[in-house]
């Protein structure tokens, strides 16, 4: 029960998380790297739910001010982050495929992965905070709770990986690429002004 409950509720919560998914669709779609920026998806959340189901969500939660100031930080490195992907979409057709064919060089590439997972305030609020609060209900199985978590995570960015892959030789005119990005740009700025909205973190 505690797995599954894990398993389900670590999958809803993933998969709404868009700067993460977004940025490694691309990754998978030109078949860049893709599965070792999975493998960092997973390991942070795999860390995160293990460390709110033990107990950090709850100190995180109490530090009232300091959760005011990681918020608009966040905010402001997603509504940059969708500008991006905004502007790009607006560019020339020969701008576009070089975008298409280019490829960041690892270490860039590892640490913007890392941004778009340890700079946003949902994968705190959503890893940490909630799936820490709901492995409490399972104070006897909180392990499984955890595994089921991680199993949603593995299974999600895995998938995610694979489609990009698949879809890659499909999805390559610039006309899908304007809309990607255009696509990407509203949902990231959405998560962004909603939780510059939300009356608390």
């Amino acid at each position: 029960m505690a797995f599954l409950s894990g398993l389900i509720t670590g999958g809803g919560l993933i998969v709404a998380v868009g700067a993460q998914n977004s940025f490694l669709l691309e990754q998978a779609l030109k078949r860049h790297m893709a599965f070792p920026i999975a493998l960092l998806f997973i390991l942070s959340d795999a860390l995160a739910i293990a460390l709110g189901a033990f107990g950090i969500g709850a100190l995180i939660h109490h530090q009232a001010g300091l959760l005011e100031l990681f918020r608009w930080f966040g905010v402001l490195f997603l509504l940059w982050f969708a500008y991006q992907k905004w502007h790009s979409s607006f560019q020339e057709e020969h701008l576009i495929v070089q975008h298409i064919t280019s490829r960041l060089s690892i270490w860039p590439l590892f640490l913007m992965a890392l941004a778009v997972t340890w700079l946003n305030p949902h994968f705190y609020l959503d890893t940490m905070v909630l799936m820490g609060s709901l492995a409490n209900q399972f104070p006897d199985s909180t392990l499984f709770f955890v595994i089921g978590g991680i199993s949603a995570s593995i299974i999600w960015f895995l998938l995610l990986s694979i489609l990009g892959h698949l879809c890659a030789n499909w999805l390559s005119s610039v006309r899908f690429w304007r809309w990607f990005n255009r696509a990407n740009a509203l949902l990231i700025s959405i998560i962004a002004i909603k939780i510059a909205t939300q009356s608390s973190f």
